[in-house]
């Protein structure tokens, strides 16, 4: 029972913030839920060997690793928010942030990094090795990705990956 109402403690804890990554990810509100539901239910199978020091890092890259499976398995459709429809009552003013929509033109690899990278504060080696990648690459497609993001800011057109200016 102890285990449990600490495991219950930490996710209270970090549900919105793992909430907000899976969100950033994944861009869908229902998504983000199942992946961050996804996650602590295999973290809470293995609680008693998580190192209670190392939990949150270990939810994050659960976390990361689903939204990854999920793509494996199917190939996103991106579909553009109709501007005359409402947002949806269950949708937070911090979903609709202009991080979130800074994010959206970045490619599903793009945008991995930079939240893991960024978002998540994890070391460049850790989302190399995590998606089975080099260091350079993680490093060349952040610089791109944080390039486009920068400018999309500041509201000037950049290429897109694999156009050529």
């Amino acid at each position: 029972m102890e285990t449990d109402l600490e495991f219950e403690q930490f996710v209270l804890a970090a549900w919105p913030r793992l909430r907000r990554a899976a969100y950033l990810l994944s861009h869908d509100t229902d998504e983000a839920d199942d992946l961050v539901q996804t996650a602590l239910a295999a973290t809470y199978a293995r609680w008693r060997t998580v190192r209670k020091d190392d939990a949150y890092a270990y939810v994050r890259r659960a976390v990361v690793n689903a939204y990854l499976d999920s793509l494996r398995r199917r190939r996103p459709v991106p579909v553009e928010r109709d501007p005359d429809r409402s947002v949806p009552a269950d949708s937070t003013v911090d979903e609709r942030s202009e991080l979130t929509e800074l994010l959206a033109p970045l490619s599903p690899r793009e945008r991995t990094i930079i939240v893991w990278r960024y978002y998540l504060d994890t070391p460049e080696a850790e989302v190399a090795d995590r998606l089975g990648v080099s260091t350079g690459t993680v490093k060349s497609t952040a610089s791109r990705a944080l390039a486009r993001v920068r400018a999309a800011a500041s509201g000037h057109a950049t290429p897109t990956e694999g156009e050529v200016r």
